[in-house]
């Protein structure tokens, strides 16, 4: 048998990537957008707005290094502090 190269479809990792808004995730872009509204009423200044080049950019970058990154944050914000790391020296979540 030889080896052969894996055909990897590209529909499948389409499939698998959260949907996106000019490039940042759905949860991200809804979060910066009500911070930079929420900058503009508390300053009644339009310029307010220029706030979401810098919240969008950092939200991109953070999406080409990992697509999930988000997903991991929240789920790793609800889960907290782990109370048996000194038993197990490391972040793990087994029960004992």
């Amino acid at each position: 048998m030889k080896d052969e190269a894996l055909q990897l479809s590209i529909v499948f990792k389409a499939l698998t990537r959260p949907p996106t808004l000019f490039g940042v995730d759905y949860d991200y872009a809804l979060v910066e957008g009500m911070v930079v509204f929420l900058a503009f009423i508390n300053t009644h200044n339009f310029l307010a707005f220029i706030l979401i080049i810098p919240f969008h950019l950092i939200g991109y970058v953070l999406c080409k290094i990992d697509t999930h990154i988000f997903r991991i944050i929240s789920v790793r914000a609800s889960i907290g502090a782990v109370k048996n790391k000194k038993l197990w020296g490391c972040q793990s979540y087994e029960s004992f």
